[in-house]
């Protein structure tokens, strides 16, 4: 009796993890913009792309860097480049890979993950990264601050990669 009371508690536990791990993690802006992501490109018949913990570090370094130097580019004040970034991390395991990145920044309406998602979608070059069968993985930055003169100005990176 003691055996299945425990195994009950267990499978309890287990389950109650499974629900509430995707309903917190839900809730975060970079969460949804994934989601958002993955929603356009099924519509347009592509596979999803996953998070990759590399990317993602690499991505938020250098949104973070962006707020912190204030500018917005691709290439850094000190040379920084998406090659680079990603080259000097352990995404890179083996073969051939490429990478693809898209920046953002807005306050208020234009700050959110939708927001962010269609004005990407409105740029032919953001729109080719994004709706790339090529990429499969995918690293989100994103920090909030004052930027350009505006408080509470978000910060967007998206890196995408194939490897």
């Amino acid at each position: 009796m003691r055996y299945r009371f425990i195994l009950l508690l267990a499978v309890a536990m287990v389950a109650l993890l499974t629900v509430a791990a995707p309903a917190a993690e839900a809730s975060t802006p970079k969460w949804d913009l994934l989601t958002a992501i993955n929603k356009t490109r099924r519509a347009h018949g592509l596979k999803r792309v996953f998070i990759d913990p590399s990317l993602r570090t690499v991505a938020q370094r250098h949104t973070n860097d962006m707020l912190w130097r204030s500018y917005f580019a691709h290439t850094s004040p000190t040379g920084s480049t998406l090659y680079t970034r990603v080259a000097n991390s352990s995404f890179l395991r083996w073969g051939q890979w490429w990478a693809g990145e898209t920046l953002a920044w807005g306050t208020g309406s234009y700050a959110t993950p939708q927001a962010t998602l269609r004005a990407w979608l409105r740029s032919p070059a953001h729109r080719a990264v994004l709706l790339s069968s090529r990429y499969n993985w995918i690293g989100i930055g994103r920090t909030v601050g004052k930027f350009e003169g505006h408080s509470g100005a978000v910060l967007w990176t998206a890196d995408f990669g194939h490897r």
